[in-house]
């Protein structure tokens, strides 16, 4: 009965303002949406799905208002456009996410800075301690890759593993290299506490 009501009164209600109210809204949501997410880099930071959710609502909504005056396929077509331009503009936010996030450097940027400052001469870690130590932080970063991390900390994890495999390599660590490879494991320790592996 109460739809009954709702719907015999959005039929009373002028087709045009109700059309007007709905697009406007819309475009006036992903409008603010664009303009927050460039100018905060906290929003940047947020995830988007909620955007999404407004985006389907707002495409009900279209498919009801024009469904009042038009066929169900003119219906259809303007919900349609409304969903595409939304899921356009949620392409935009998520570039705008990742484009303008401050990444943490790569450890590999931080080896190759601190091989070229001049250091006084250290002894070096053992081999065989250095290969131990590679070896578990390399069967971690494995371990987390297969835990489905997220986008961004997988991309994080494929530098740690380059780097890693650049230690690995390069055999006997210095103290530098030690340092870095500290590093890793702490961001190592951080993700393991974060995926419970």
């Amino acid at each position: 009965m109460l739809l009954d009501d709702i719907f015999s009164s959005a039929k009373r209600a002028d087709f045009g303002t109700l059309a007007l109210i709905d697009i406007v809204s819309f475009l006036s949501v992903c409008a603010v949406c664009l303009i927050a997410c460039i100018s905060s880099r906290r929003l940047r930071s947020v995830g988007k799905r909620p955007f999404l959710h407004l985006v389907n609502a707002f495409a009900a909504v279209t498919l009801a208002v024009f469904s009042l005056r038009y066929s169900l396929s003119g219906a259809v077509f303007a919900a349609v456009a409304v969903w595409l331009t939304g899921y356009l503009v949620y392409g935009v936010l998520c570039a705008l996410s990742h484009r303008k996030r401050s990444p943490q450097p790569p450890p590999v940027r931080v080896i190759a800075e601190r091989e070229k400052a001049p250091v006084c001469p250290r002894p070096h870690t053992s081999p065989a301690h250095s290969a131990v130590r590679l070896e578990h932080a390399l069967s971690i970063t494995d371990r987390l890759l297969a835990a489905n991390p997220g986008r961004g900390d997988r991309q994080e994890l494929e530098k740690m593993r380059t780097a890693l495999t650049l230690l690995k390599v390069k055999g006997s660590l210095s103290p530098d290299d030690g340092e870095a490879l500290n590093e890793i494991f702490n961001a190592l320790l951080k993700l393991m506490a974060k995926y419970n592996v």
